[in-house]
């Protein structure tokens, strides 16, 4: 066979074996960029006002109260969702995923909370109140924010019903949400809600910036 014909067929022959080429529906995706860099086109606000979220250079800034989510135009099933995000003292804001249209993002989908845990007027918050936090429901496995005005980093895996999420490289939620069929407050649990939804970032009242906004579907 010709090594054109190997190469439309997605792979190669090898003095070692076959090769697998990088293109054609088998290759793993990609991870692709959410903001551009230059405007807020993908996005949509969820629940607030879109003047309340500016484009800013590298970052995407919450700079006014009243934002609600700055919601993703597609929805998501199983994906890694990985991005960058900065508040400042006694900052508040959050991580939306798989989220519906309709409803509190943090109660219907779920939030990865963002927080300053340090902050007095915080102290006598649920444990899963805190930064890396599924929201109200499971708490962290451990802390691993940096200080208000540094960068922190959060990788987050869903797949199915599993949910891997790393903060500055350390797993803090290891969560098979199909086992959690209670819930903390008036809500449905973990094991009830969507399975696919939107992504995006809360306004709380806060300064916040988030950078390096990407996602991978598996």
């Amino acid at each position: 066979m010709e090594r054109r014909e190997l190469l439309r067929r997605g792979v190669l022959m090898t003095g070692g074996g076959v090769l697998a080429a990088t293109t054609g529906a088998g290759a793993q995706a990609q991870f692709m960029k959410l903001y551009n860099g230059q405007d807020l086109s993908g996005w949509h606000v969820q629940n607030g006002k879109i003047e309340a979220w500016k484009a800013n250079g590298e970052m995407i800034s919450c700079v006014a109260p009243g934002g609600g989510w700055l919601t993703s135009d597609k929805e998501y099933g199983d994906f890694v969702f990985r991005i960058e995000w900065k508040i400042g003292p006694a900052g508040n804001s959050g991580i939306g995923i798989r989220y519906p249209a309709q409803g509190d993002p943090a109660h219907i989908g779920m939030e990865i909370q963002i927080l300053d845990d340090d902050a007095p007027q915080y102290k006598n918050l649920k444990a899963a109140q805190y930064c890396g936090g599924i929201y109200y429901q499971v708490p962290p496995k451990l802390k691993a924010a940096k200080a208000p005005g540094e960068w922190n980093r959060y990788n987050i895996r869903c797949q199915g019903s599993k949910i891997v999420i790393r903060l500055n490289g350390m797993v803090i939620q290891d969560v098979d949400v199909a086992t959690v069929t209670t819930a903390e407050g008036n809500y449905k649990p973990l094991s009830e809600r969507p399975r696919r939804g939107f992504v995006g970032m809360q306004s709380h009242g806060d300064q916040c910036d988030f950078r390096n906004v990407e996602i991978r579907e598996l």
